[in-house]
């Protein structure tokens, strides 16, 4: 067995609960190289971290360090990324004194890698005397084009000077780090670097966990996620301003659920048909409860784990040819595809009425996360890499 190196992992939030994607990401990542590596997490934090988060943790790592990102902090910080024309993703997340801190613990340690996680600790990691590694995760430039054209005005202006700045940010990334990743050969081929060397580690999915134990079917549809994400947002209220009403026309008793984190400024559209149910501490009862899993998302970036554990869940699921594009699932067999209102009604109405087909989706749908989605596969991959 070779030898165990000492690897600091940078992380922009610490990794647990698992709420959001790249939480989810860096828990699955760390876990895994813990087995073979010792693992120094260094996390910054808006919010306090309990004791029993910490836990969730802490037998992963051999030391855990929490940056606290304090919000006058903040607000400063993301004035000086408008004075010093970097991306407030990026400058949000920066500050000098953390900064300071969390290098002389570093250079304390001497790590033999330094893994960063995202563009907004590229500053963290950029400079230390160590092999480095960083995590884009998703082509953010990309997700900021595709935002800017649902705005207008100061929104509108502010997405695009994201896109625009993310797009060189990205490229000084892949010029500051030894080694670079990406969750998707889509995603790798939105950074314009030449050549471009970035690899390929995707996300994956516990399909012995996510997997159905055949519980009634109590709702129709159903869409999960971090409803605090833009994407996210937008999705529900596509979903509940343009399709809900189409359908309740064609099917009165429909029972749409929306679950997830931060849905709060959902709850006035509760009602008969449509039931905001918050945050679920075992999202499984929800897949399991629902007939079809449907994601409308029309920005964004990466690769969504809400449909990968969907599939894996065994249930049939309707996306948009964008976050296919990350996917690669078969249309047709494995997922199916529409990319306006009247093609999700007419699919969604159109399986709700086929047992048959929904039966088929969701065979394929599971075999196909089953072969190339494990976590096993992907953080392989990373480890070496690290």
């Amino acid at each position: 067995m070779s030898e165990r190196k000492k690897i600091a992992v940078i992380l922009s939030r610490f990794p647990y609960p698992l709420d959001k994607g790249d939480k989810l990401r860096a828990y699955h990542q760390i876990s895994y190289l813990s087995r073979f590596h010792d693992i120094y997490l260094y996390a910054l934090s808006d919010e306090t971290i309990s004791v029993d988060t910490l836990n969730a943790v802490r037998p992963f790592c051999k030391d855990i360090h929490i940056y606290r990102l304090n919000k006058v902090g903040i607000i400063l910080q993301i004035i000086r990324s408008f004075i010093e024309n970097i991306p407030v993703q990026v400058g949000y997340f920066y500050s000098s004194r953390l900064y300071r801190k969390m290098h002389t613990s570093i250079l304390s340690l001497q790590p033999d890698t330094v893994y960063c996680q995202l563009s907004r600790t590229a500053y963290y990691g950029k400079d230390l005397p160590f092999r480095n590694v960083i995590d884009f995760q998703d082509a953010f430039s990309t997700n900021y084009e595709r935002i800017q054209n649902n705005f207008h005005g100061l929104k509108k202006f502010f997405y695009k000077r994201e896109g625009r700045l993310m797009k060189v940010f990205e490229q000084n990334m892949a010029a500051w780090f030894d080694e670079t990743t990406i969750i998707s050969a889509f995603d790798k081929g939105k950074i314009e670097i030449s050549p471009n060397h970035i690899k390929i580690v995707s996300n994956g999915v516990d399909t012995i966990y996510f997997q159905s134990k055949n519980a009634p079917k109590t709702c129709d549809l159903l869409f999960s996620g971090n409803l605090s994400y833009l994407p996210n947002r937008q999705a529900v209220m596509f979903l509940l301003e343009k399709i809900t009403p189409k359908l309740i026309a064609c099917k009165p008793d429909i029972r749409i659920d929306i679950v997830g984190s931060s849905g709060d400024e959902f709850r006035k559209f509760e009602s008969a048909n449509i039931h905001i149910r918050g945050w679920i501490e075992d999202i499984r009862e929800s897949y399991d409860s629902a007939r079809i899993f449907v994601a409308p998302l029309f920005t964004g970036a990466g690769l969504q784990n809400k449909l990968l554990e969907a599939m894996s869940m065994g249930l049939p699921c309707i996306t948009t040819s964008v976050t296919n594009a990350s996917l690669l699932a078969a249309e047709n067999k494995q997922v199916l595809i529409a990319n306006n209102e009247d093609e999700f009604v007419h699919k969604i109405i159109c399986l709700l009425d086929d047992t048959e087909l929904q039966k088929k989706l969701a065979s394929n749908a599971r075999n196909y996360v089953t072969a190339n989605f494990s976590w096993e596969l992907a953080n392989q991959k990373l480890l070496d890499l690290l």
